[in-house]
């Protein structure tokens, strides 16, 4: 028999104005990189809410793994309600296994 640990990263925020969350993408799953390797992904943010708040006051990391970074926010060319940040990463060997990250992206 055999066991896989489980965790959990609870974020307490204030009551929300809104029902609608902000989705976060691409980050549905598990991804897998390489040591040494630099890996470089759009992490965006699409606000649900309401059509007269459209914008994002920032995209931030709450948790990551050392080397974690994140680039300024841009909005999108095309959809006022899109923000993005690129978050770029070289994974190193102390670093093998499961590495916890945790984002949230909130309105003005």
């Amino acid at each position: 028999m055999s066991s896989v640990p489980v965790q959990f990263l609870i974020s307490v925020i204030a009551e929300p104005n809104c029902t609608e969350a902000r989705v976060i993408i691409p980050l549905t799953g598990c991804l897998e990189v390489s040591v040494g390797v630099l890996e470089t992904i759009d992490i965006y943010a699409l606000n649900l809410c309401d059509s007269n708040i459209t914008g994002f006051a920032d995209i931030f990391l709450v948790y990551s793994s050392d080397g974690m970074q994140l680039s300024n926010l841009t909005g999108s060319s095309t959809n006022a309600s899109l923000f993005y940040k690129t978050l770029t990463w070289t994974p190193q060997a102390n670093q093998i296994g499961p590495q916890q990250m945790c984002l949230v992206a909130y309105t003005e």
